[in-house]
């Protein structure tokens, strides 16, 4: 290493694809450029031997200013307003943004008379995979809470997809059906905070500061049990993905602030926090 180190120039000219070492790494390498550069942990000398010495010294050369530049990356993306709504029986939505939805569930007769399910979505909703596999997830406690009244309105929540609509229905689902025909179910309600909405790409998902998004939710759920005089231990708090680490941050602010915990907490599929220190 210390040879191929002594063999790049060094002198802070660029010539050719030479890195001058006098600009910073944002400068004298383009992002596609970053991403191609070896992780240091496959950097072999066998590797080294087989390149020319210019390419060997100039691939060191990036690695080295790779590592000089400050790792302690802090997540910064907190998305303002996430739009929150509350599927009901018949398909229709109420839909506003979270510091308008309090209002609107007053208004609601008989909400939250016995459980509250609480949904963080977590994944970007243009993937239709995404999209189908959070409509489940709402039908799921629709069938739950709301059996009997879904059966007999003809389940025109689903109707919102036709791929659905024109497709065979498969064995699992027809085995959930049967599963949920024969539960013992309870009234209950559901609040959608769509927070995957406000995730279109990775960069988004990577920089989220879910403590800061997760002390905003967990604020607005103090405040609605408060407004709407429900208590705690009827709530269930279920966060998908990176929203299920926003979910247990909004559980923590709430107990934070009131001193209670709430009923349930559910962390579906959680990620790996991906912007965080060295």
């Amino acid at each position: 290493l210390a040879v191929a180190a002594m063999a790049s120039p060094s002198s802070g000219r660029t010539s050719g694809n030479s890195v001058n070492q006098a600009l910073k790494p944002s400068q004298w390498l383009s992002p596609q450029q970053l991403e191609r550069i070896e992780a240091v942990d496959e950097l072999t000398l066998e590797r080294l031997e087989n390149m020319s010495l210019e390419k060997g010294a100039e691939l060191l050369q990036q690695v080295y200013h790779l590592s000089q530049i400050n790792h302690d990356i802090e997540p910064t993306y907190v998305p303002s307003n996430v739009q929150v709504y509350v599927p009901k029986p018949n398909g229709d939505k109420i839909v506003a943004p979270l510091n308008e939805m309090t209002q609107l569930l007053k208004q609601q007769q008989n909400f939250g008379q016995d459980e509250v399910t609480i949904i963080v979505t977590g994944l970007p909703k243009n993937c239709e995979t995404v999209k189908k596999a959070n409509r489940k997830l709402v039908q799921a406690y629709m069938q739950r809470y709301n059996l009997q009244q879904q059966q007999q309105q003809g389940q025109k929540y689903n109707k919102d997809s036709s791929e659905d609509n024109n497709r065979q229905r498969t064995s699992s689902e027809e085995d959930y059906s049967e599963q949920a025909k024969n539960a013992n179910t309870k009234s209950g309600d559901i609040i959608v905070i769509d927070l995957g909405s406000e995730l279109p790409s990775f960069n988004s998902i990577a920089m989220l500061d879910t403590e800061k998004i997760g002390g905003i939710f967990g604020k607005w759920i103090v405040k609605m049990t408060q407004d709407l005089q429900l208590p705690h231990e009827t709530i269930h708090l279920i966060g998908q993905n990176i929203g299920a680490h926003v979910a247990g941050a909004a559980a923590n602010e709430f107990t934070r602030l009131t001193g209670h915990k709430l009923r349930r907490v559910t962390g579906l599929d959680p990620s790996s926090i991906v912007a965080k220190g060295r």
